[in-house]
């Protein structure tokens, strides 16, 4: 049986609560003051977001981002073909200010974002600028610049180093503290309206590692809620990370 962390358990009351559980006369239709989604993915996992908008000028949401774990099998074997190597379920909670955005830089909207990841225990916020531009009436282009600074939340441990020189562990033996790091990222999306189709390149840096890296996407829906989606991250290095991901989004 999925099981959820007691984050998301937390995250996911505090939120059906304070959109009242999406039950009786609540509105659910998209512009209402409560909305969610669910997505299904074809390993057997899935991800759930719940939230509200407040009645403010600007868009104002906050909500949760629950990731549900797929049921594990008995047969090692199939959870290896499934790619279903873990189950545990992870959760965040979240708050999101949009608003226009500054006319003298050529943007047109400015997103705020302030979220607490559960599951990578960490805390973030951020700002995001983005300008959309029509092409006709069946394409468009979405230019993206990002900020946000990511504050690690897990406490650190005193450990015994196993080897005598690691750059991670202090003198004393307990491990350096996490600091904070700050990532900037921008990205450029084209989309083709009549066959739902988005293509999408990007890349990203972070004081982490002071290093750029690329992301290349292609999102194509497939037949009404079902998008497929293949991603390539750091093509060309040593290090590149190759996915294709399916789900079937269901909004309520």
């Amino acid at each position: 049986m999925r099981q959820c962390t007691a984050f998301c358990a937390i995250a996911l009351g505090a939120a059906l609560s304070g959109s009242a559980a999406f039950a009786g006369d609540a509105d659910k239709s998209p512009a209402g003051p409560t909305f969610g989604s669910r997505t299904d993915k074809l390993d057997g996992s899935s991800t759930m977001t719940i939230g509200r908008r407040l009645p403010t000028e600007w868009d104002t949401k906050f909500g949760t981002d629950v990731s549900l774990a797929p049921q594990q099998s008995a047969v090692p074997s199939e959870n290896f073909l499934n790619g279903a190597t873990t189950d545990r379920s992870t959760g965040s909670v979240w708050g999101n200010i949009t608003m226009s955005g500054f006319r003298p830089l050529g943007f047109d909207k400015t997103s705020v974002e302030a979220r607490v990841d559960g599951g990578k225990d960490e805390g973030k916020l951020g700002a995001t600028l983005s300008r959309s531009v029509p092409l006709g009436q069946s394409f468009s282009v979405t230019w993206q610049n990002g900020y946000s600074i990511v504050q690690p939340l897990a406490p650190t441990a005193p450990v015994t180093p196993a080897l005598p020189l690691m750059t991670n562990v202090t003198s004393t033996g307990a491990i350096a503290p996490a600091t904070q790091a700050r990532v900037f990222d921008e990205a450029l999306r084209f989309n083709i309206a009549p066959s739902g189709t988005t293509f999408s390149a990007g890349a990203s840096s972070s004081s982490a590692d002071s290093l750029w890296h690329n992301k290349f996407s292609v999102e194509q829906i497939v037949a009404g809620p079902l998008k497929v989606t293949t991603s390539v991250e750091d093509a060309g290095s040593t290090t590149s990370n190759k996915s294709i991901t399916a789900g079937f989004k269901k909004v309520w």
